[in-house]
């Protein structure tokens, strides 16, 4: 099941109804402190049954009969339920989705002496009299209304089957539709709540004010989560591990009861057998971290067990590609950035990115960090703030006045300076690595005559790092580029498997949305891709024979084949090798079987659309 929004109604902060949208892959929900981003997540905690309700959680500007609910709706949600033992039936046909046929689950939370939660589908479901509430009526309760409207019980496929009784009754005249809250918590319906909490996704919640203790939570809560994950797996061994030990206690009971009832009757009718708490199979394993000197991670300081969460979502990602089954997982992190140090910001949220576009899994994040936030995609920022009566207002990035409000609320700029004297116009790149890719080739063509001159050290082209095609801080350069006047283009890797993935795809729809710009995307995956097999014997002294592939991921099996040799990572390899990879190289290793080469094609193009052939003339 996927998460499509969040509804809040006077829980805590959030008075009245708000609705948050959620991505399929990755949410950035950003605003500055205070303003309600935590809340969001900590509700979706509560949903989820993570954590509890309290009675402070209601808004304090709600009126008495203002309950305080959470309500999630969803998608891909099960095609099919078993709702009596035998019949197969389905939301659709039982008419519990919502009028734009996804699922809408509502909780909410009545405060008296104690807290009682009422669980409900709010469907566009029959209005007909009679039919108006069929999946709360029991099997005779069906039948009787079968017999009341005069209508032949015989016909009924399965007169023991509930949903052949409603399927029947359904059928039986034109139905009529209003949306509508079905309490899923009382008789009948109790089946459907039941067999959807089995298709739940998983939630878990990372925190950054996590208290330390002795088995400290935010180290924890990824290895709970795993203990979930593998529960999950045996949930049918488990049900029947439950089942039978509840027929051997209610045996147990009953025959207890049995003797009791020849004592007296009156006390042993007054009993009855109450097996209504399922068992917590996850709070029975447990599972710590400690160092070989037996150290635990809770004593370690605050950066060091924020990477061991990093590192726990690498570790998911790497599974996650191996074992796409099972249940969807929401992960919902709060201000990732805290106790990190910049670099690690960054690595943390392109493995998020990179996590999340994997089947069944979304990601949740809060920040107020203009760095982390301009790293996000621009669909998946939710902008949060509160206007001059202290009220939320839940902004869905759409257009540039939103955008521009989010830049100048969290201080993410325009470059702060760029040398505009001699600029022709700009590129723009991914990161570091292009830099250093582009540079050299510039140097290269030029040095050895294909182009003019080096045009990158002369200044009249500029690379300016935007950090991803489809993020704030792209919209916000690109503003300032419109402003400017200039020519730009695109630099980026195409990330190209070879099997159209989901990357490379969105890549190519990327660069239909600028036709008359010069965007190009590398022919080869990305720029290890152009590493040249002479670079790789050079740097092993001869040791290591390195045959390149167009579309493998070349981080991964350079850094394998290099780690014995020189102190390199993945992240860096075009900043250790590139630099050493001769002219002719460069020209063997970019150059197709028809004899063109992508990298000069690219630089003809900037000449041309940025008047440098013509600058040369003048200047000459």
């Amino acid at each position: 099941m996927q998460l499509v929004s969040i509804i809040l109604e006077n829980f805590r902060g959030y008075h009245l109804k708000h609705e948050v949208l959620i991505d399929k892959d990755f949410t950035g929900i950003i605003g500055k402190n205070d303003v309600g981003k935590s809340t969001i997540l900590e509700a979706l905690d509560i949903f989820f049954e993570n954590s509890n309700f309290e009675k402070n959680d209601k808004c304090i500007f709600a009126n008495e009969d203002e309950f305080p609910s959470i309500t999630c709706v969803f998608n891909n949600y099960p095609k099919f339920l078993i709702l009596d033992n035998t019949s197969q039936t389905s939301l659709e046909n039982e008419y519990l989705l919502n009028i734009d046929s996804l699922l809408e689950i509502k909780k909410t939370f009545r405060i008296n002496q104690k807290i009682t939660t009422d669980i409900s589908i709010i469907a566009n479901y029959p209005s007909n009299p009679d039919l108006n509430n069929l999946i709360t009526l029991k099997n005779n309760e069906l039948k009787t209304l079968v017999k009341s409207r005069n209508l032949d019980i015989s016909l009924v496929e399965d007169q023991r089957s509930n949903t052949s009784l409603r399927k029947f009754l359904f059928s039986s005249e034109p139905l009529y539709f209003q949306t509508k809250e079905i309490l899923l918590n009382k008789e009948d319906a109790k089946n459907v709540w039941d067999n959807l909490k089995s298709f739940m996704p998983l939630f878990a919640l990372f925190k950054s004010d996590r208290n330390s203790s002795d088995q400290d939570n935010e180290v924890q809560d990824p290895m709970k989560l795993a203990i979930k994950n593998a529960l999950s797996e045996i949930q049918p061994q488990l049900k029947e591990i439950q089942e039978h030990i509840k027929l051997k206690v209610e045996d147990v009971a009953k025959r207890t009861l049995d003797k009791l009832a020849e004592m007296d009757p009156t006390l042993a009718k007054d009993l009855i057998p109450d097996f209504s708490k399922d068992p917590k199979w996850d709070s029975i394993f447990s599972m710590s971290l400690a160092s070989e000197q037996g150290i635990p991670v809770n004593k370690r300081g605050s950066g060091v067990r924020r990477l061991i969460l990093l590192n726990f979502f690498r570790a998911e990602a790497e599974k996650k590609f191996k074992e796409a089954n099972g249940r969807s997982i929401i992960y919902a992190i709060e201000e990732p950035e805290t106790s990190q140090h910049p670099s690690y910001q960054e690595m943390l949220i392109k493995a998020l990115l990179d996590l999340a576009i994997l089947p069944k899994t979304q990601i949740l994040v809060t920040t107020h960090t203009p760095a982390l936030a301009g790293l996000m995609p621009i669909s998946s920022l939710r902008y949060i703030i509160k206007n001059e009566n202290n009220q939320h207002k839940i902004e869905h990035a759409k257009n540039n006045k939103i955008l521009k409000d989010i830049s100048d609320d969290l201080g993410i700029h325009p470059f702060g300076s760029i040398n505009d004297s001699h600029c022709h116009g700009y590129i723009f790149v991914e990161g570091v690595s292009d830099v250093v890719f582009l540079k050299h080739i510039f140097s290269q063509f030029a040095n050895n005559g294909l182009i003019q001159r080096d045009y990158i050290s002369n200044n009249e082209i500029q690379l300016l790092i935007s950090g991803g095609s489809d993020n704030l801080k792209h919209w916000v350069n690109y503003q300032l580029i419109e402003s400017l006047k200039k020519p730009w283009a695109v630099f980026f890797d195409s990330d190209n498997d070879g099997k159209n993935c989901d990357k490379y795809l969105k890549n190519i729809e990327i660069q239909k949305k600028y036709p008359d710009i010069i965007f190009h995307l590398t022919k080869k995956r990305e720029c290890e891709n152009y590493i040249h097999p002479n670079v790789i014997l050079r740097k092993t002294n001869n040791n290591v024979v390195f045959s390149p592939n167009d579309f493998d991921d070349q981080k991964i099996a350079l850094h394998a084949k290099l780690i014995d040799y020189i102190a390199i990572k993945k992240t860096n390899l075009i900043e250790k090798l590139w630099d050493s990879t001769s002219f002719e190289e460069i020209i063997e290793i970019c150059t197709d079987s028809e004899g063109n080469n992508e990298f000069l094609d690219f630089i003809n193009r900037i000449e041309d659309s940025f008047n440098l052939n013509q600058s040369s003339r003048k200047t000459a």
